[in-house]
Order: structure tokens, then sequence, then C-alpha cells
């Protein structure tokens, strides 16, 4: 097991690099094209539409790795009411359907940019594809990051270790009871010193 957190760990750095990269041609060039229009009163035509390409990969392959953290924002009401084993599986089915969809990016993503290769992009000499191959390489990205929690969970159920996750309303109530005994541990305390005084 150890060597498939690092074949992931490597995976994810590889792709939060990319990302880095991304930001970094993104803000670079706008700072370019921004200071050629102002300072100088000229237009780079060509500087949007790269912009525009790196923000669609940064965008595609950065929801991907929010996913091995299990950072997206979701809906977490049903925490509140539901049974641990309803929630598990929610959890677990809303995992096979992104690993589904990652599929669907790839498969349909390469297609698509494959038609889009007779198109060429405003002010540069790059066709279209280009733009479109962000499509399966955040495919590509979202199927890996699922791969590792599916790995995990087989290593979990192997082991015999516990699939359930503590729900949103496990948290609130010991948060509430943390809260409660603060106030218990506060009361007692100013009790304690006014009976001092």
């Amino acid at each position: 097991m150890e060597y498939v957190t690092k074949f992931f760990d490597a995976v994810y750095w590889f792709f939060m690099f990319f990302c880095k990269i991304c930001f970094i041609g993104m803000i670079t060039i706008i700072a370019i094209v921004v200071s050629n229009r102002y300072i100088f009163k000229t237009n780079l035509v060509w500087g949007e539409p790269i912009v525009l390409m790196f923000m669609v990969y940064m965008s595609l392959v950065s929801a991907a790795l929010a996913i091995r953290k299990d950072t997206h924002i979701r809906m977490s009401v049903i925490d509140y009411f539901a049974p641990k084993k309803v929630i598990s599986f929610c959890r677990g089915a809303a995992h096979v359907c992104i690993f589904g969809f990652g599929i669907f990016m790839v498969v349909y993503g390469w297609k698509f940019a494959l038609q889009a290769r007779r198109n060429i992009m405003t002010g540069t000499k790059l066709t279209s594809m280009w733009l479109y191959l962000a499509c399966p390489m955040g495919g590509i990205a979202l199927c890996l990051m699922e791969l590792e929690r599916f790995i995990n969970f087989c290593y979990r159920v192997k082991h015999g270790l516990t699939l359930e996750n503590v729900t949103l309303a496990d948290e609130s109530k010991a948060m509430a009871e943390d809260a409660r005994q603060g106030s218990e541990a506060q009361a007692e305390f100013i009790k304690n010193r006014k009976g001092a005084e």
C-alpha cells in the first residue's frame, strides 16, 4: 500500500505542478498584454486565447485534484438525518459516477479535440485541438484520483477497517458538546474565583 500511495503522490505532484505552471503563465501573459495595451499602445492578439487555454487546463485539472482530499463543495444536509449506511452508499455511488464521468471526459473529449483540429485559435497559429485536449487531460486526472480512492476502499475492506466516515452531524454534535463543556468549565472557574474572593 505504501508504493501505491507514493505513486499517487507523484501523480498528484505532477498535476499540481502543471496547474502552477498554467497559473504563472496566465499571470505573466496578462501582465504583458495589459502593459502593452496601456503603456506601449499595442495590442497582442495572441494573449487572450493563450490565457483562455491556460485557464481551461488549470480549471479542469485542479477540479480533479480536489477529489483526492475530498475538498469539493457538496450538499451535506442529508448527514443530519440519514443513517450512516445510507450516507456511505451515497458517497460510494457518487465516486462511481465521478469515475464514469472521467471516462466520459477522456473518450468524448478526445473525439471532440480531433474534430477541432481543423480550426485555428484566433491570433495564434495553434489549432483549437490544443484547447480541447484539456477535457481528456482533466478526465485522466479525475480517473486517477478516483482510482486511488477505490484502491483505499478495497484495502479497508480487505483488512476489516471501518468504512464509515464521520458525518457532518457527528462533527456538529461533537462541537456542541465541546462548547457545552467549555461553558461549564468557565462557569465553574468563575464560581470558584468568586468563592475565593
